[in-house]
């Protein structure tokens, strides 16, 4: 049996980096696509896109490997930008297919709210930061003492926070065919109605899955979520 894809989306701010452990824990069986937007990680070149359509451009390139069905979890940002490729693959027929949207640490789209007004390309560093927080993530110290990373860090968070607002403004009500499984920390801040919305965005199955902790349960949970993904995937292929 060929080795099963999992596309890696990353959260706002982040890169693929943030998913070497999972992807170190990964059975052979599956085989990780860990993909930067741009402006960070292997892309770090690249300016930021600010639109969900940009992202789902930037992405699809990175894919051409991919024939056949294949599963993506997002994390965070990436739950929305998974949704937005997976939909977009669906329209245009491509030779790959999401049959799983693993959608991690976000809200149903359609009962989502982004926790500021107006532009986020407006905001300030702190003002951005302050957003970050509110949104159930953080930042480290390292991050915020050093110079340089803190305005890196601030143009990316304002660039993919405006990605979150231009799916949330033009593709809250999409509708995928893959099945949804919902993956969520029991500390995050979504309640069960806004991760019950999930299932208002597929024709397909939806099931959540709760881990102990925050926004950043992934790093605490790798062998369960591990378990949760293997099992789901392998279950479809038999």
């Amino acid at each position: 049996m060929k080795p099963q894809p999992l596309v890696l989306l990353h959260h706002a701010g982040g890169s693929a980096a943030y998913f070497e452990p999972l992807v170190k824990a990964l059975p052979p069986d599956i085989r990780a696509v860990a993909l930067d937007l741009p402006g960070r990680g292997r892309r770090w070149r690249e300016t930021p896109v600010t639109t969900v359509d940009e992202a789902v451009d930037s992405l699809t390139d990175a894919l051409t490997s991919i024939e056949g069905p294949f599963s993506i979890f997002g994390h965070s940002l990436g739950a929305y930008v998974g949704l937005a490729l997976a939909t977009r693959l669906e329209e245009t027929g491509g030779r790959g297919q999401c049959t799983t949207l693993f959608a991690s640490a976000n809200s149903g789209p359609q009962g989502a709210a982004l926790p500021f007004e107006g532009s986020p390309l407006s905001l300030t560093d702190e003002e951005i930061f302050e957003v970050t927080t509110q949104a159930g993530g953080g930042l480290s110290p390292q991050i915020l003492g050093h110079p340089q990373l803190r305005r890196r860090t601030a143009d990316l968070l304002r660039a993919d926070f405006a990605i979150s607002q231009s799916f949330l403004t033009k593709q809250r009500r999409t509708v995928t065919e893959a099945d949804i499984v919902v993956c969520h920390g029991t500390d995050d801040i979504f309640t069960a109605q806004q991760i019950d919305q999930w299932r208002l965005n597929t024709t397909g199955l939806t099931e959540v899955q709760l881990f102990p902790g925050g926004h950043f349960y992934v790093e605490q949970n790798t062998a369960e979520l591990v378990k949760t993904i293997t099992g789901r995937l392998l279950a479809r292929v038999t």
